[in-house]
């Protein structure tokens, strides 16, 4: 099991930025020395609290220069708020000063506001993320490219710096589309489920991923990563009571901005609910109004469907382990939850690797289902 330390920078208006930054990189440090796999930037743009990252290479740039090993996981970037020259140009310069611990994680945005301020069409969002991504891997394993596509153009471009790592960084594609899943696995590129909130959505995903990859003669995805926000505390009742407190506030601060995409998420985990078990009737409404309604941490944990988990040792590794059995293999955890004390983020990491991880038990002989038509919808 591998394991992530996944960043919003979501001050909510009561750190400084550049305290956030600082606790980052400590907290990313400590981290490496626990034996955690990545650091996980998010970008976003323009919010006074929430998301406070408008560059994640220049934090990855920041976090290399003070750590040895840790691998450099933006989580994501959104490629089609730039350039894809200039994208491939940076990301293959922080290849080179990290040694080779870049992954090209990206991702094709979802707040309207982000795309308006700087001048691009929400709508072209995802055609505009295949063609830089394309382009990009082009730049950094090809010389003299040249290019004329629907949104960008190159012209005889040989990119110097390459990447460190040959052919290329592994890349990976945040989404749930179905035609976009498609579309990675077709170019042997990795996918980060956006909606694995529940069990059988993630393992649906993975296995859409396996047969797309199979079908299109690509190997199959080795790391398989999933999300979730986290605190873990000795005390089960403590760590939910301290652990809901700063989670909510994050997950309200998102639906401000975010409310579309979360209840785009809310309808992918509905397509892709096990049948065995019950579905509960709150999941058809809004983030805001799940909270309003009074749903509590316990009755999602009964439900099987979690954004989040907070408990004790023992708990956490209960509400992880069935998308272990999914299938998940990297978990990425938002151990900082808005201004949360770096005491509490780290002691919740050092608990989390020391406690959590050994109970988790990985499955043996996971096998996906063999390729078969299947055609690929756009859907959420």
């Amino acid at each position: 099991m591998k394991s992530g330390l996944f960043y919003l920078f979501d001050t909510l208006g009561e750190m400084e930025p550049s305290q956030f930054y600082k606790e980052a990189l400590e907290e990313t440090q400590y981290g490496e020395e626990l034996g955690f796999y990545a650091t996980c930037p998010a970008e976003h743009h323009f919010s006074e609290h929430y998301g406070i990252m408008p560059r994640v290479e220049h934090f990855l740039s920041y976090v290399a220069g003070g750590t040895s090993k840790i691998k450099l996981w933006p989580m994501v970037i959104v490629a089609p708020l730039g350039h894809p020259v200039r994208l491939a140009e940076d990301c293959a310069l922080i290849d080179q000063m990290s040694g080779g611990r870049l992954v090209f994680s990206v991702g094709s945005g979802y707040r309207n506001y982000e795309f308006k301020t700087l001048e691009q069409p929400i709508e072209q969002n995802a055609d505009r993320l295949r063609e830089i991504t394309d382009l990009t891997v082009r730049l950094w394993t090809e010389d003299e490219v040249s290019h004329e596509g629907e949104y960008y153009s190159a012209n005889k471009v040989t990119l110097q710096p390459k990447p460190f790592q040959k052919p290329h960084p592994p890349v990976y594609v945040t989404t749930t589309r179905e035609d976009q899943i498609k579309w990675a696995a077709e170019r042997g590129f990795g996918i980060v489920p956006a909606a694995g909130f529940n069990a059988s959505t993630l393992k649906h995903d993975y296995e859409r991923h396996a047969r797309f990859a199979a079908a299109a003669g690509q190997p199959p995805m080795e790391i398989r990563p999933f999300f979730k926000w986290i605190y873990v505390h000795e005390d089960h009742e403590t760590a939910v009571r301290e652990g809901t407190q700063y989670i909510l506030r994050t997950l309200m601060a998102f639906a401000q901005g975010g409310g579309r995409l979360f209840s785009m998420l809310i309808g992918k985990s509905n397509e892709t609910w096990n049948e065995d078990v019950e579905k509960p009737e709150w999941l058809n409404q809004r983030v805001e109004e799940v909270m309003a309604a009074g749903v509590t941490y316990e009755d999602m944990v009964e439900s099987g469907w979690t954004p989040f988990v907070c408990g004790d040792p023992e708990h956490v590794a209960k509400v992880l382990q069935p998308f272990v059995d999914a299938g998940g293999n990297y978990f990425m955890g938002g151990f900082k939850c808005g201004p949360m004390p770096t005491e509490k983020v780290r002691e919740s990491m050092r608990l989390y690797q020391e406690e959590v991880v050994p109970r988790l038990r990985m499955p043996e002989n996971l096998v996906f289902p063999k390729p078969e038509p299947v055609a690929a919808r756009a859907t959420s």
